[in-house]
């Protein structure tokens, strides 16, 4: 029982990080969005202003991380996309036990998603574009995300377990 705390701590620490990396990333977004906008226009109008030629670049790997880590986020909330009908159906102790079941079948999907993600991450040699910086970091954020959410499958599993009957974990 106490693990089952402490994880849960865990889960809630990396959420509340998970978060405000995403917030700073749209926010970096939007800035480099700008930067790019002036750049463009002011290049039009003075002869010595280029527009900026990593902006889309930045802009497309800021979003692919935020997609991944908002996404653990998300399953941290129970914010994605669920099938409950057919769940419906059954009595209340029946419906924690699929429940149980969902989560367990999410982290067998999550590690083979982690495992083969890392994988082909690591084998990737090319670099960037206009950032020259080698691809395997973006594609770090499959492995990463998904890895995250494993960690609060794990999590949802342990409340549904220690569940009281009043409700409370």
């Amino acid at each position: 029982m106490n693990f089952a705390k402490g994880f849960k701590k865990f889960s809630d620490g990396i959420d509340k990080v998970c978060i405000a990396i995403v917030v700073a990333m749209i926010a970096a977004m939007v800035c480099v969005t700008i930067a790019q906008i002036v750049c463009r226009e002011l290049s039009t109008m003075l002869d010595g202003v280029k527009p900026l030629q990593w902006s889309e670049e930045v802009c497309r790997y800021l979003l692919v991380w935020a997609t991944f880590l908002g996404a653990s986020s998300a399953y941290k909330e129970g914010s994605h996309i669920t099938i409950t009908f057919l769940q419906g159906f059954f009595p209340p102790k029946v419906q924690r036990y699929i429940r149980i079941l969902v989560h367990v079948l999410c982290i067998v999907a999550f590690c083979a998603v982690v495992y083969f993600g890392f994988n082909f991450a690591m084998k990737q040699m090319q670099l960037a574009p206009s950032l020259r910086i080698p691809m395997k970091y973006m594609y770090m954020s499959v492995p990463i995300g998904f890895g995250l959410m494993l960690i609060h499958a794990v999590n949802a599993v342990f409340e549904e377990l220690f569940k009281s009957k009043g409700g409370n974990a």
